[in-house]
């Protein structure tokens, strides 16, 4: 009987293992559980890292993070930390019910110009963030500095990243056309290999065939194929990147500074069924001649932020 017994109790605890081996470690509400399947299909889709990640393990250890959520809302921590494991350091979450943020309302950074010596031209390409009439304005400032210095005496020009945190790429690859030739200057590339041209003509930048910036007063540069000295720091980001990526491949050029901040990655938004927002990397950067980055951009010559214009005048003038 003490044996029956015995086998009876092994026999039950066996089967409550593998019960309990097969229950879910999380108990969250279904309206939670579905919102965070709705996220995770969605980066699994999308995202630059998506042939890295183990999805089974990834969507459970979310799921575990959102332990006892019973709303929507509960799941947003979650949410943020599914960002997080992506591990692309670009994309974002943006909740549809906001909360206070400090770093909003933190002025931005002015950005001043270098002086450099005569016969060396110098041109700070800096964050461009706003409207049409303000990113119209961007490219002006930059065509107009650019025009005052186009003499034929420039033994070269210093293009200046420095601080180039990122905003809307395209005006400034519309303001950078005095430097280019028509035609490619750059990619974005999916995991899939799937790609989408930069294009500049004409004052034009073009994203494949579309159109997102112009600029309406396109001018030559009097001395072609000059020397360009490109500065970069750990602060040149985002958009900032693309504009070093945009200037690799050309002839005469060389990078000065620090490695940039490392997100060279292209990002699209997607809209939640709550509302919320997910600005999601989606494609690494890639040059003209179709190298790829997605990281940091390393110059040429490793130096401070404060060496590389120093630098940058001394290999122009020799």
């Amino acid at each position: 009987m003490k044996n029956v017994f015995f086998l009876f109790c092994t026999i039950s605890y066996i089967l409550c293992l593998f019960s309990c081996k097969n229950q879910p470690a999380y108990s969250l509400h279904q309206k939670s559980e579905k919102y965070i399947e709705e996220v995770v299909l969605l980066l699994k889709t999308n995202s630059v890292n998506k042939n890295k990640i183990d999805w089974d393990v990834f969507k459970n250890e979310v799921l575990q993070f959102a332990q006892g959520s019973q709303s929507v809302e509960d799941t947003y921590p979650a949410i943020y930390f599914a960002i997080k494991k992506l591990g692309d350091n670009h994309s974002y979450f943006a909740p549809a019910v906001e909360t206070e943020d400090p770093d909003n309302e933190k002025p931005l950074p002015v950005l001043t110009d270098e002086t450099v010596p005569e016969g060396i031209g110098y041109i700070r390409f800096p964050f461009c963030i706003g409207n049409e009439e303000q990113t119209q304005q961007y490219i002006s400032s930059i065509t107009d500095k650019l025009a005052t210095q186009n003499t034929k005496n420039r033994k070269g020009w210093i293009v200046d990243l420095r601080n180039n945190f990122g905003g809307n790429m395209w005006p400034m690859l519309a303001a950078a056309g005095p430097f280019l030739s028509n035609g490619v200057q750059g990619y974005f590339i999916t995991p899939d290999n799937k790609t989408t041209r930069w294009e500049y003509k004409d004052g034009k930048a073009l994203s494949d065939t579309i159109m997102l910036a112009q600029n309406h007063h396109v001018i030559s540069l009097h001395i072609k194929n000059p020397k360009i000295a490109v500065l970069i720091d750990n602060k040149t980001a985002s958009s900032g990147e693309a504009m070093a990526v945009v200037f690799k491949g050309l002839p005469n050029v060389r990078f000065f500074g620090e490695k940039t901040y490392g997100v060279s990655t292209g990002c699209n938004s997607f809209t939640l069924s709550d509302g919320s927002r997910i600005n999601l990397a989606t494609s690494v950067f890639a040059d003209r001649n179709k190298n790829k980055y997605g990281e940091s951009i390393t110059p040429d010559l490793a130096c401070s932020s404060e060496a590389a214009l120093y630098n940058a005048i001394k290999w122009i003038e020799n």
